[in-house]
């Protein structure tokens, strides 16, 4: 747990209540920047690097090789890890597909883009990592594979020259039209193929571990000998994916490194959130804060970027647009909220001992037919923050606490919320202080765009009832 008095003084624990009003931040932000462009420029001999953002829907990070899993689901991911510099604490934002990529192209809160859930698309007024890298000469693309990601209810296709969201296979069995890892990996390459403008920002999006998981042929980790049972058959057909769109991934990558796109860019693997695969009686995300839906794996390779190191500070999925830019020698937007990562991962700047990250989540499903009622409602249905080993979570409508030591309770099962203890109180305080300064700004996007059919496939994933 976070040490006594850590959560009163430092600018750790100030840095998100400054960045809401930000000069200072601004000035730090700037500087923080020319460290890294310099550094860069140095390593790429003065050009722009391409940059490609492989995610993957709903992949927990201990379900990933490199973080410690028993199983061998990931080999190809996790050689692309080994090369560069991969995070062990790292966390998206929200659990929530469209959300988090809202947040991560922006680089703000969920409660700033107006995408609060699946189906509400981000506002209009808010400069995407895409966009700003197209007003600087990259060519852009995204090949996607997930109905929330579609641009008519999403927004995400701003500053793209390819947005590829048409959908052409049955990827899930009631209603959803849906591209697997297979189809991605071809789309992509294709892209890759045609010799596009470099440098270029390739967005490659693999959803095959979202619900319902399925088996696929010759990636089967069901143990002959094992007692069947529907816990362990879940996690076995969810495995099952994770390792197909793995294979997938390694097909893309031979790709890149065929064309010796791997000597001049700069490859991030993400997840957009985790999964809960029946931990706290529940089997998905977006409904819960738990760390199986917000701890994801994070990791960069490319030129500059210190090999086979793993880092431990906290990072947050906010941090990723900023990072990004930096590489390219790009200031960042000046409304994002998250930090350039390059100066520590090159350690010019010693990682902070302590680093504060929010959490927020909305309701996955709306009851009702009507559209409107999605944007209608904008109070969250838990917010979060973390600090080191500490996590507190509270559930506005049900005025519920949660709090948990991670280091001695990493599966959340312990809820040490007293509201006679002091250390709840401080943080508790400081989580609803922050709440305070945004619920009534708070901004929705309108899902005016949606129709029958997305209704129908968002309906088919979960999200709409």
């Amino acid at each position: 747990m976070v040490r006594e008095g850590a959560a009163g003084t430092g600018s750790f624990w100030q840095r998100k209540e400054v960045m809401l009003d930000y000069p200072e931040m601004k000035a730090l932000k700037l500087l923080i920047f020319i460290f890294g462009a310099l550094a860069f420029t140095r390593v790429l001999g003065g050009t722009r690097p391409n940059l490609i953002l492989i995610s993957v829907d709903t992949l927990r990070q201990d379900h990933v090789s490199i973080y410690g899993y028993a199983r061998n689901a990931t080999p190809n991911a996790d050689r692309l890890m080994r090369t560069g510099t991969w995070f062990s604490s790292a966390h998206c934002n929200i659990p929530l597909t469209s959300p988090g990529f809202a947040s991560l192209m922006t680089s703000r809160y969920p409660h700033e883009t107006g995408s609060t859930r699946n189906g509400v698309p981000m506002v209009n007024d808010l400069e995407t990592l895409a966009e700003i890298l197209k007003k600087n000469g990259y060519a852009t693309a995204a090949v996607l594979s997930n109905w929330p990601l579609k641009k008519n209810i999403s927004n995400l296709q701003k500053g793209f020259d390819l947005y590829d969201d048409d959908f052409f296979r049955k990827r899930w069995i009631f209603f959803n039209s849906e591209r697997d890892a297979q189809g991605v990996t071809r789309q992509a390459s294709a892209w890759i193929d045609s010799n596009p403008q470099q440098p270029f920002f390739l967005w490659a999006h693999y959803s095959d571990p979202h619900q319902p998981y399925l088996f696929h042929n010759g990636f089967n980790f069901a143990s002959k000998t094992q007692t069947p049972n529907k816990a362990q058959d879940k996690i076995n057909a969810y495995d099952s994916e994770v390792a197909y769109a793995d294979y997938h991934i390694g097909v893309l990558l031979d790709q890149l490194r065929a064309r010796g796109l791997d000597q001049n860019s700069l490859i991030v693997f993400i997840a957009d959130h985790g999964e809960e695969l029946g931990e706290h009686g529940y089997t998905g995300h977006g409904r819960y804060l738990y760390e199986p839906s917000m701890r994801i794996p994070f990791g960069l390779s490319g030129p500059g970027i210190p090999a086979g190191k793993r880092v431990d500070a906290q990072i947050e999925l906010l941090d990723l647009a900023p990072t990004m830019l930096a590489y390219a020698g790009i200031a960042p937007g000046a409304a994002m909220r998250g930090r350039n990562l390059m100066p520590f991962i090159l350690g010019q700047k010693s990682w902070p001992e302590h680093f504060l990250v929010y959490f927020e989540t909305y309701p996955g499903a709306v009851r009702g037919e009507g559209a409107e009622k999605m944007v209608n409602v904008k109070d969250p249905i838990w917010i979060g923050l973390k600090l080191d080993d500490l996590k507190v979570c509270f559930h506005p409508s049900g005025a519920r606490w949660e709090m948990y030591d991670l280091a001695g309770d990493a599966k959340e099962i312990r809820n040490l919320a007293d509201p006679a203890d002091q250390t709840f109180i401080r943080f508790s305080d400081h989580l609803l202080a922050w709440r305070r300064v945004w619920e009534k700004s708070a901004v929705s996007g309108q899902p005016d765009a949606m129709t029958l059919e997305d209704k129908k496939r968002l309906e088919a994933l979960g999200y709409l009832k």
